[in-house]
């Protein structure tokens, strides 16, 4: 998913989902096309920061 500040991405399997929030686990975070780094335990972003989500099953 894209957040709205237009730099960060996040990549991971869904968890638990509300409408005002998704969970995430094993999330890398990336700021740029080089630059990554693995996120340890659940990231959980609150909806109104999502730009753009796409879910792949």
């Amino acid at each position: 998913m894209n957040l709205v500040d237009g730099r960060t991405t996040i990549t991971g399997e869904r968890r638990l989902s509300w409408p005002w929030q998704v969970r995430l686990t094993g999330a890398e975070l990336h700021r740029g096309p080089t630059d990554s780094s693995p996120v340890d335990g659940t990231v959980v972003i609150p909806r109104h920061r999502i730009d753009f989500m796409q879910v792949v099953g």
